[in-house]
């Protein structure tokens, strides 16, 4: 077969290069709506700004958007950290940008010149624009709010995507003692209450988007399982009422299964919170835990890697996403339908870290290296004793799974204990009182 390469040589491309920056030098063409030129900066450069005892503020900046506020307000004097993250696709086009106000006549004056993926942030409505960046530390010489805006200059551009998510510590210049301690780790805690208001339970709106991908196989070629598809369902349904948006998979195959965690990345991507559950067959193959789609034909353990789905797919999505909290819940601890073509003699699932992916929690239906009953009514244990728990008002995530271990353990008289790793430090509710 012959490939055919594209050259440098190439008439048309040459030609559409020319256009480009015919169109980049033409004097006036990219006209910003308004020119900062003249406008005085309300912000001078800062550095060494602790945040160890701050509470942080975190806001998603969409792509494609005008300004948009952060909700967070300084005044002069005030001591600002900024930590941007996230992931955006920019028009291809292009290598650099100027402002979200659009290029100014002479090209790059209106604003410093600023890289892909950038960031930009101002103080209030009439601010100078100022680039954030993945972290920015500034001190402000004036009152007002903090707007951000992704660099999306020309209106006429219209297919990037993706958001940032901006996280703001601010320390008040007349009484840096009266903030909150509420974590010991520098990472930014998706919260929306202003430093000096002691912490609640975060409400939906507050910790941002809540996405959930939710999966429940039970219709195996090897065996039909009585629960999975009874316990996603009434999963699915438990997490939309709680303000997820859902997508429910059952009785999925391999190609279902990995295309459904695919765009369930690109969802987080979107900010706020991820939960990822599963119910069915998991099985643990040179210490890495694989989820079995209902088609799987799996004659020897060699096959699991290339027939399964390695868990490490989703936690790897949500370690690019970088949420403040991601949540996965395997109810996959059942006995392993292929033990007798495997030459270990592993049960149940691996241990996964959860530090590997920051703001994560993991939950097991059962201890490591132990299995879970699959339950004689709709749901199997675990899962009935987590539907019975997860809508509970005003209980932190913490004390939900705690509930759901007291309760499995006593129906079992202690042979089974459902199992938590958790590298999330904030706060956050299933069901937050007043919701």
């Amino acid at each position: 077969m012959k490939m055919r390469c594209h050259s440098f040589n190439n008439p048309g491309f040459i030609g559409l290069i020319l256009f480009l920056l015919l169109l980049l030098v033409m004097p006036g063409c990219f006209r910003p709506s308004q020119s900062y030129d003249a406008t005085q900066a309300n912000y001078e450069p800062a550095s060494g700004i602790d945040t160890s005892h701050l509470q942080g503020h975190t806001a998603t900046i969409q792509a494609n958007k005008p300004w948009q506020r952060s909700d967070v307000q300084v005044e002069s004097g005030d001591s600002v950290k900024i930590l941007a993250m996230g992931k955006w696709s920019p028009a291809p086009a292009f290598g650099l940008w100027s402002g979200p106000e659009g290029l100014s006549s002479d090209l790059g004056k209106e604003v410093p010149w600023i890289p892909l993926a950038a960031l930009m942030g101002k103080i209030g409505e009439n601010g100078k624009p100022f680039e954030v960046g993945p972290e920015l530390a500034l001190r402000a010489t004036g009152n007002g709010e903090l707007f951000f805006a992704i660099n999306d200059p020309f209106p006429w551009i219209t297919d990037n995507s993706g958001s940032l998510q901006v996280t703001v510590y601010t320390e008040k210049h007349s009484s840096p003692t009266t903030n909150l301690v509420t974590s010991k780790s520098t990472a930014p805690t998706h919260t929306s209450l202003a430093p000096t208001t002691p912490a609640t339970l975060l409400r939906p709106t507050e910790m941002g988007n809540r996405t959930a991908l939710v999966i429940g196989n039970s219709q195996y070629e090897v065996g039909s399982l009585r629960n999975p598809a009874n316990d996603a369902q009434d999963m699915g349904d438990a997490l939309m009422k709680l303000g997820f948006d859902v997508t429910l998979k059952l009785n999925a195959g391999q190609e279902d299964m990995e295309s459904a965690i695919s765009e369930f990345g690109r969802q987080l991507y979107q900010g706020g919170i991820g939960l990822f559950y599963y119910a069915g067959h998991g099985v643990q193959v040179g210490g890495e835990n694989y989820l079995i789609p209902v088609n799987a034909t799996i004659e020897s353990e060699s096959d699991v890697r290339y027939k399964a789905v390695n868990i490490g797919q989703v936690l790897g999505k949500m370690g690019e996403a970088r949420n403040g909290l991601n949540m996965v819940i395997l109810d996959a601890c059942r006995d392993n339908p292929f033990a007798k073509s495997f030459r270990s003699s592993s049960r149940g699932l691996a241990v996964v870290s959860s530090s590997a992916v920051k703001g994560t929690l993991i939950a097991y239906a059962t201890s490591p290296g132990n299995v879970a009953s699959d339950g004689d009514d709709r749901n199997g244990l675990y899962t009935k004793h987590l539907l019975q728990h997860i809508s509970a008002p005003g209980i932190p995530v913490e004390q939900v799974f705690k509930r759901v271990l007291q309760g499995v353990e006593r129906d079992t008289n202690g042979k089974q204990s459902p199992w938590t790793s958790s590298s999330f430090s904030g706060d956050f509710s299933f069901h937050p009182t007043g919701q």
